[in-house]
């Protein structure tokens, strides 16, 4: 189901996205860029926004994680001056960022024809294919990007971060170690070299790596804290049996983030395991409300229900549990 899925957006990427986008790269990236850039264009690398308030207001909407309004005033900016590679290259990351992916890659094929993308900008064309399930073009622009700026620790994480998701962990592992190299002491890299010894079966490393970015978060500003770290090494005591250390980081990372389905899903299992219903109840609901079409969550609540007796509400779970275990997931 996952290929089909993955085929039918392949099929709508084709141009003016994959071949129009390597293609323009390929003429405005060549040594002689200058010469080859459409007629009537004589555009600067980059424009200073001290001289464009408009181009100056969007940069700060993006750094404050305000997209959807940064959209707004580029779209604005952009139907006065359509050759505004900034604009364009802003556009497409606020569009990325609210997860509209094929909308940014349109931009981003726009903005190419105008200024040669960045090693920066490439990454971000990657994770635009990577929401798309499109994991060839994807690792394509990565490597590019790398290729270009072998020394930019967010480069490799992301094509580390991809490399997982293929499921390709040997190689996620080395892409988070150069990360890490370049940027030593980063949390969200040691915590994601932890996922990837983890997805090699080398628990013990992945509990050392997660401890280590645990420590490092602790150093840092509170207001800076990941839960996943917490909730990773959680999980992985909880596979080992050692369910009290498990649940105190566990309730740690809720704290951090109480809308993280698979926090309250694990305290919740911790909670059978120890016989506490009750605490499971509370747990398990919580996780099923956050993450209504999760099947094994209205089986684990359903249980939970059975142990206390409320039968019906217990049918009433195994049956959804059943009736989303058949429905296909969606394109």
């Amino acid at each position: 189901m996952k290929r089909s899925t993955r085929s039918a957006n392949r099929k709508s990427l084709q141009p003016p996205f994959t071949v129009v986008l390597w293609a323009i790269f390929s003429v405005v990236a060549a040594p002689t860029a200058g010469s080859q850039r459409p007629q009537g264009l004589s555009l600067p690398a980059t424009e200073n926004a001290d001289s464009n308030p408009p181009l100056a207001t969007a940069k700060r909407l993006i750094a404050t994680g305000h997209f959807k309004e940064a959209e707004g005033t580029l779209h604005v900016l952009l139907a006065r001056d359509s050759l505004s590679a900034d604009a364009r290259y802003l556009l497409a990351y606020a569009l990325l960022r609210q997860d509209h992916a094929k909308e940014a890659l349109e931009q981003y094929t726009q903005a190419a024809a105008l200024r040669t993308p960045t090693a920066g900008e490439l990454v971000d064309v990657g994770k635009a294919y990577v929401l798309l399930e499109d994991y060839e073009d994807a690792g394509k622009w990565m490597l590019r990007s790398v290729a270009m700026n072998p020394d930019d620790p967010e480069a490799w994480y992301s094509l580390g971060r991809l490399r997982f998701t293929e499921q390709r962990f040997s190689d996620a592992l080395e892409c988070f170690k150069r990360a890490l190299a370049l940027a030593p002491g980063s949390v969200k890299v040691e915590n994601n070299l932890g996922l990837a010894y983890d997805g090699l079966n080398r628990t013990d490393e992945a509990m050392t790596a997660y401890r280590q970015a645990i420590a490092w978060q602790e150093a840092g500003p509170a207001k800076d804290a990941s839960e996943q770290p917490l909730m990773n090494l959680g999980i992985a005591l909880e596979q080992q049996g050692q369910l009290s250390e498990a649940r105190a980081l566990l309730t740690r990372a809720a704290a951090i983030a109480p809308d993280e389905p698979r926090v309250h899903e694990h305290l919740g299992q911790i909670s059978m395991q120890q016989g506490k219903y009750p605490d499971a109840e509370k747990e398990l609901e919580t996780a099923t409300r956050l993450d209504p079409q999760k099947s094994n969550l209205h089986y684990l609540l359903g249980q939970t229900y059975r142990h206390l007796g409320r039968q019906e509400d217990a049918k009433a779970e195994f049956d959804t549990a059943a009736r989303l275990g058949r429905t296909p997931p969606k394109p």
